[in-house]
């Protein structure tokens, strides 16, 4: 009787052992896939800033260029008013960020469907420019948060 009660103890161990390493493996895997999100995201900042900055000084060098602003008026159209750099980074930054963010919001609503697979793509693609610009104005926020949540893993 004693032998049987010791070997559900090993066998419950060793059970508890693969659940908790099971746990351990699935943990890091999210961390990684978070770390992925994120590198992305920030990634196309990035490019998304530098962008911004080459608009912003084509831009002001347009409006400095005599020729160009003659060619305007005599078109009788209006001359705008440069963006400026801040402005144009950030704009840049946020909207070229919107659009992984964007990407991963549809990826994980449209796993929550339960439909095929064929309307998910279609709504998606029809769907996009609103997922980008919910992305754009959640990239910032979206980076944080997973931010904490790997930190939270972590520790």
């Amino acid at each position: 009787m004693n032998c049987q009660l010791q070997g559900k103890r090993r066998k419950n161990k060793l059970q508890y052992r693969q659940i908790k390493k099971y746990k351990l493996e699935r943990e890091n895997q999210l961390m990684k896939k978070e770390l992925k999100q994120i590198s992305i995201i920030i990634i196309f900042l990035v490019i998304g800033c530098v962008m911004g900055y080459f608009v912003a000084a084509e831009q002001i060098k347009q409006l400095s260029n005599p020729d160009y602003i003659a060619l305007l008026n005599s078109k009788g159209m209006s001359i705008p008013e440069p963006i400026g750099f801040t402005r144009s980074i950030i704009s840049f930054g946020l909207l070229f960020s919107g659009i992984p963010t964007g990407i991963i919001l549809y990826s994980y609503v449209s796993s929550k469907w339960l439909t095929s697979k064929a309307p998910k793509v279609l709504i998606g693609v029809i769907a996009f420019p609103i997922y980008g610009l919910i992305g754009a104005v959640c990239s910032i926020p979206f980076i944080i948060y997973k931010g904490i949540c790997i930190f939270k893993n972590n520790e």
